[in-house]
């Protein structure tokens, strides 16, 4: 899995272990509902998050996952700016360390600075 690309098979592993670990908790907490903001990020398929979601849904009568498109209706530009009025961690990657790697490699490759986790805040000045 280590070198599969982003939004493939590792992706769909990941956020299929999120989501039933969502969805059960949902189920055992009487949350009739769960969501991701996952899809908001344009580096992200919604399909396959909205997928996983969904999958993760099935196992439980009583839960039911919505696959609402956050990236509509200037939905990630409110994120940005909601973001930066809170201050916001502004995390570059998805979280999994091959996302770093990888992130970092282009970042090096195009004469950026490398990812420091845990260093960049959004702000009401960017």
């Amino acid at each position: 899995m280590e070198w599969e690309p982003e939004r493939g098979i590792r992706c769909t592993m990941c956020f299929d272990m999120r989501f039933e670990k969502a969805a059960e908790y949902a189920h055992e907490h009487g949350f009739p509902v769960f969501t991701s903001c996952l899809g908001i990020s344009r580096w992200k398929d919604m399909e396959q998050i909205n997928g996983c979601g969904h999958r993760a849904a099935e196992k439980y009568d009583d839960v039911i996952y919505w696959d609402y498109n956050w990236r509509k209706e200037g939905g990630s530009q409110r994120m940005i700016e909601i973001s930066k009025r809170e201050r916001f961690y502004q995390q570059e990657y998805c979280g999994c360390v091959y996302s770093l790697r990888d992130s970092n490699k282009w970042r090096e490759q195009t004469g950026r600075q490398k990812i420091e986790i845990g260093k960049l805040y959004y702000s009401p000045n960017q």
